[in-house]
């Protein structure tokens, strides 16, 4: 991948877990916990979120953001948020 990219804020790859939960590999190489429960049950925009079928299909963007395939999404740099615990 390109050094600059690298070098920016973000996810390079999301593993979806049960409830509402991203195993996130960041862009520095870190290993994050991401807890979207109270994201999803309190914003409608994400209400397709809460089919765990759906959940599942989390993937990462080119710019490091996490994105669903009907266009929901959580930006790079806000990705911090939503931070349970650290590897």
């Amino acid at each position: 991948m390109n050094s600059l990219v690298d070098a920016l804020p973000g996810a390079r790859h999301v593993s979806p877990l049960p409830p509402y939960r991203l195993e996130v590999e960041l862009r520095s190489g870190e290993t994050v916990f991401l807890d979207l429960q109270t994201l999803i049950r309190q914003r409608d925009a994400y209400w397709r979120l809460r089919q765990s079928r759906y959940f599942a299909m989390a993937s990462v963007d080119p710019l490091g953001g996490i994105r669903w395939p009907e266009g929901e999404d959580l930006a790079p740099d806000g990705l911090d948020r939503y931070v349970v615990s650290k590897e």
